[in-house]
């Protein structure tokens, strides 16, 4: 048998380290995951202000077609004189 000196605090503080790297990848995961979203959002937005089709923009910025047409529908009902803040907040499901 192995006898050890067992610290719960100090377990406890090991948890809790390990906890915030774990979620310090994860926030940083998510937040890039979202730059990148909305950089799409508003390339896609500069597009349709130059009247490209949801083909043309799907082909140009190598994305599907169905999700530029999703994003393409979320714009829509804004009208041509949308604003990319609001877009982005809709489509994130905040507005």
């Amino acid at each position: 048998m192995c006898l050890t000196e067992y610290d719960e605090a100090e377990t406890m503080e090991l948890f809790k380290q390990e906890g915030r790297e774990e979620g310090l990848k994860e926030g940083l995961k998510e937040g890039l995951k979202e730059g990148l979203e909305e950089r799409l959002i508003r390339q896609i937005c500069r597009k349709l202000r130059k009247g490209k089709s949801v083909s043309q923009i799907a082909d140009e910025v190598e994305e599907e077609e169905e999700s530029i047409r999703a994003i393409c529908d979320a714009i829509a009902p804004f009208g041509p004189g949308f604003d990319e803040e609001e877009v982005i907040a809709k489509i994130r499901g905040q507005a």
